[in-house]
């Protein structure tokens, strides 16, 4: 899934978060249309509940942002030329952590793009998403691709995946895009999720970035620096749009680091559209393939180039689960 998030005020590991959620005018990258929305204070709580703008609970406003988005999320970014590009760059490093035989666990699995493509290699895939709608296009993918033996679609939040201890230990997880960055209390998420894998578990998350260039880019051109230079670091806000209203959040790497440790350790990170724009450049990617195909080769050096990397519209980081004995902490590498 395709979506952008800070624990609970006064939860675990809450100063692991440096950004503040502030009221202001931010580019919308949840999905992948770049217009821009109106981001409110999000404040709010009720008997411990955190609420978005409209008083309404996240976790359940969420759910509601994505069944509305279902219909249309495939045309408005998975089948899309950039949506393909990047996706390709995603699917690369999950098809050599993956193999064939292997279990693995999927987090906000959308319309089930992802799972439908390593079953097709003989990956065993639970995958789940918190919006049955989306999982309704993902079963629907599956029943076409004739693939129901090797992937079973869950509707169930990250926030809850602590219910599937009974069927782990799995082989690996992943989550592709921003869904992830829609999980208030990712601390907690990666607790639950050190419990169900493996010792030495790869973990694949891509996330969307706290930097876009060409967001930044898009701004200047259309004569608005005052949101340009604010894209120099995207902040926590509630995206508010036709489909509803998504909380979205932006950890630093440094951010996903702390709060995955000590149950994992960070092995290396990459920028996922560091020279490929952002969709809402899709109007001229249609008119360019050619350009666009070659951008993804200049993508493929620069996105795990230092400085570089972080400037991707996503980054991809790998974690491996550790064993009890295993250290925790130690840098990760520069691949």
């Amino acid at each position: 899934m395709h979506h952008s998030c800070r624990p609970l005020p006064g939860g675990a590991r809450e100063a692991d978060f440096r950004g503040r959620r502030k009221t202001a005018f931010v580019p919308s990258c949840v999905p992948r249309t770049r217009g821009p929305v109106l981001s409110f204070q999000t404040g709010f709580k009720s008997n411990g509940i955190r609420k978005n703008a409209m008083n309404i609970p996240v976790a359940h406003t969420n759910q509601e942002y994505w069944d509305l988005t279902a219909e249309n999320y495939d045309s408005i970014f998975s089948e899309t030329v950039i949506g393909r590009v990047q996706r390709d760059a995603v699917w690369r490093e999950l098809d050599k952590t993956f193999q064939p035989g292997m279990r693995i666990l999927e987090l906000n699995c959308g319309t089930g793009v992802d799972a439908v493509h390593l079953a097709a290699r003989g990956v065993r895939v639970v995958a789940c998403d918190l919006s049955p709608k989306m999982i309704d296009a993902a079963r629907t993918r599956l029943g076409a691709a004739g693939l129901d033996a090797l992937v079973d679609f869950r509707i169930l939040p990250t926030e809850e995946i602590a219910s599937l201890v009974a069927e782990g230990p799995f082989d690996g997880a992943f989550s592709n895009f921003s869904g992830l960055n829609c999980v208030q209390d990712i601390s907690q998420a990666a607790r639950n999720l050190a419990r169900l894998l493996k010792p030495r578990a790869k973990t694949q998350l891509c996330m969307v970035g706290r930097f876009s260039f060409w967001e930044m880019a898009w701004h200047m051109a259309e004569g608005k620096p005052a949101l340009a230079l604010r894209s120099f670091k995207r902040k926590p806000a509630t995206h508010i749009s036709a489909q509803g209203a998504v909380l979205v959040l932006y950890p630093s790497v440094s951010d996903m680091r702390r709060m995955f440790a000590p149950e994992f350790r960070l092995r290396g990170w990459k920028g996922i559209g560091v020279a490929v724009p952002p969709s809402c450049l899709e109007p001229f990617a249609r008119k360019v393939p050619g350009m666009v195909a070659g951008l993804a080769k200049i993508d493929h050096y620069l996105s795990r180039a230092p400085i570089f990397r972080s400037m991707g519209d996503c980054v991809l980081l790998q974690f491996e689960r550790l064993s009890e004995e295993s250290p925790s902490g130690g840098k990760p590498s520069s691949s």
